[in-house]
């Protein structure tokens, strides 16, 4: 018996079962399979049943199609079950399983499918949604395996890093096979990437692979290659052979992979390095390296380039500036005391403006790297050290020599030393200004990293610090009066506070003008001041730019988000308002008033 018309009519029905039965009523294409049927049903009398049950099926009504689909449904499947083939030629084996952290979870599809999208498509925002994912442990399902592994080779590459580093380690050995089955020896980054992560899933299992690598691979993956062997005693003599090699690229993996091991031969190889022409693969390993004979001779070398650089010789500018990202992470008393020395003779070097062959890198950068070594070490000494040569220091240095003196002098000693700079226009005093009332905003607008809680967590995360700094500063109040008289509008809105009249009085000021200086700083402002008729300010300033525009701009967007700043009992007076704004406003306008609705209302 052909089974062909009952194939294709089991598939019909499927379709309208998922459709809904009353669309089954007058199906043409139910239709179109009755006469096949009554044909075949000359011979076959089950050909036949069936073609009368899409008959009884598409003639009848609507409250009936339920149940003469089920019918119709029953009668295909008995003979499919009976009739069609159910096994498959083979021989008999067991299956392959591999074992895996997770599991099968009763996630839908629908939560899924925009993760799926992050991790193998393209585009702004990805990552900030694979980072939420991993927070709240959304990768404990299989179905997510493959996407993740296909994002190891995205364009981003801190997605792809994210996703090899935190991501798939979490889900066993068990996706190691996967990983090995798209491994391409000759690849890129991606499988570089893979490389790693299958030693890391299966050390002792992955050698001769790692070995293979190193032999067959692309510099990509030959590099993976050395870092994976550098983990292994036996595999040395094969990382050391690597350390002179004439790719800068699998040198750096080895001397990296080396810095690990303290041993007389990994030492030899980082003092010829040291004497060598360049030093530009060392910055990498030396993070790692702990070895005590290694640094003395590295700052012998510093202070020889830095003998010639004090004597004009602009051409070892380069390798000095090479010396200093070694010791960028370093906090020994060596290196502090190294720092401390250079530092001193400084003023001769910011004075060589003319870069070396080759590089851009001048005299003045050094000091201004130098400064940013001694602020990281943090210590008493460095920074007075900083503080002490400002008036010396080229102006790119002046943001640290304010980070400085906040740290450890007084507020009242740090307004008489820098409120000069207030309202400058010209020459380097300008760029200090600039960098001045930049800082001050960032220490008072806080609330503007609420907008975006995922930058907010990468700054802490990066800047921890920084941070800590800016959320601990104190200003004089003198402060707010000098930008008052000289008239800098937005460090006014950085500094304005309820129990200064002069303050409020110029905030006023600025919301009658005609086109007021950045309004949305304005609104948080006359919010933090606590001014009663903030709300009034606020819908003026959406009402005039409503006019003004004709599309949902950035400029619109900041001024609908600062009414999360307004008081809760503001909120019937906002949601008035709403009748009144453009049709192409109005959803975000009030998507921006969510955050407010969610305060506690008073009383």
């Amino acid at each position: 018996m052909s089974l062909a018309l009952i194939q294709e009519s089991a598939k019909e029905v499927r379709r309208l079962a998922i459709a809904g039965s009353p669309l089954a009523v007058s199906d043409f294409r139910m239709k179109k399979l009755i006469a096949p049927l009554e044909q075949a049903g000359a011979k076959a009398p089950v050909f036949a049943q069936v073609a009368k049950a899409i008959v009884d099926l598409v003639n009848g009504n609507e409250a009936e199609s339920a149940t003469n689909l089920l019918t119709l449904s029953t009668l295909l499947n008995a003979i499919l079950y009976t009739q069609g083939q159910s096994g498959a030629a083979g021989d008999y084996r067991e299956l392959e399983a591999f074992a895996t952290n997770c599991s099968s979870t009763r996630t839908p599809a629908r939560v899924l499918k925009p993760l799926v999208k992050a991790l193998t498509s393209t585009g702004a925002g990805r990552l900030e949604i694979v980072k939420s994912a991993c927070e709240r442990g959304a990768f404990n399902d299989l179905r997510l395996i493959d996407p993740a592994i296909h994002a190891l080779g995205d364009v981003f590459p801190e997605l792809a890093d994210l996703v090899a580093e935190t991501v798939l380690p979490a889900y066993g050995p068990g996706i190691v096979p996967r990983l090995k089955a798209t491994l391409d020896l000759k690849g890129r980054k991606s499988d570089a990437r893979k490389l790693v992560l299958i030693h890391q899933l299966e050390p002792a299992g992955s050698v001769e692979l790692c070995k293979t690598a190193l032999d067959e691979g692309s510099p990509e993956v030959k590099a993976a290659a050395i870092a994976c062997l550098g983990k292994h005693e036996d595999c040395l003599p094969l990382v050391l052979e690597q350390a002179s090699a004439k790719n800068k690229l699998l040198q750096a993996a080895a001397l990296e992979a080396l810095a690990e091991h303290d041993r007389p031969e990994v030492t030899k190889i980082f003092i010829e390095v040291i004497q060598g022409k360049t030093l530009e693969v060392l910055a990498g390993p030396f993070r790692a390296l702990r070895n005590q004979e290694v640094l003395d001779a590295i700052l012998v070398e510093g202070h020889r380039v830095f003998e010639l650089v004090l004597k004009g010789d602009e051409e070892h500018i380069p390798r000095y500036s090479q010396i200093l990202d070694c010791l960028a992470p370093r906090k020994e008393r060596e290196v502090e005391e190294f720092l401390l020395a250079c530092y001193g003779q400084g003023d001769q070097a910011v004075k060589l403006r003319k870069a070396a062959v080759n590089s851009n890198v001048t005299g003045a950068d050094l000091m201004v790297r130098l400064t940013g070594l001694l602020y990281g070490l943090g210590s008493p000494k460095s920074l007075e050290a900083i503080l002490a040569k400002s008036s010396a220091l080229p102006p790119e240095a002046f943001g640290l020599v304010l980070r400085t003196a906040l740290r450890i002098w007084p507020p009242d000693k740090v307004f008489e030393t820098f409120s000069p700079l207030i309202g400058q226009k010209k020459g380097p005093d300008k760029e200090k200004f600039a960098e001045l009332n930049r800082f001050i905003a960032a220490t008072q607008w806080d609330q503007s990293w609420r907008f975006n809680p995922a930058i907010a967590a990468e700054l802490q995360a990066r800047h921890r610090e920084e941070m800590q700094l800016l959320n601990e500063v104190k200003w004089d109040g003198r402060w707010l009066d000098a930008a008052i008289k000289a008239g800098e509008v937005v460090m006014v809105y950085s500094l304005a506070r309820h129990d200064h009249p002069a303050a409020l009085e110029y905030l006023l000021s600025q919301s009658e003008a005609d086109k007021p200086v950045e309004p949305n700083l304005l609104i948080r402002a006359l919010a933090r001041c606590g001014y009663p008729q903030v709300a009034d300010v606020l819908l003026k300033l959406i009402t005039k730019k409503a006019k003004a525009t004709k599309y949902f701009d950035f400029e619109m967007q900041l001024l609908f988000e600062n009414a999360q700043h307004l008081p809760a009992a503001d909120l019937p007076k906002l949601d008035a308002f709403a009748a009144t704004l453009d049709e192409k406003f109005l959803d975000k306008y009030l998507e921006a008033l969510a955050p407010l609705r969610a305060t506690p209302q008073p009383n």
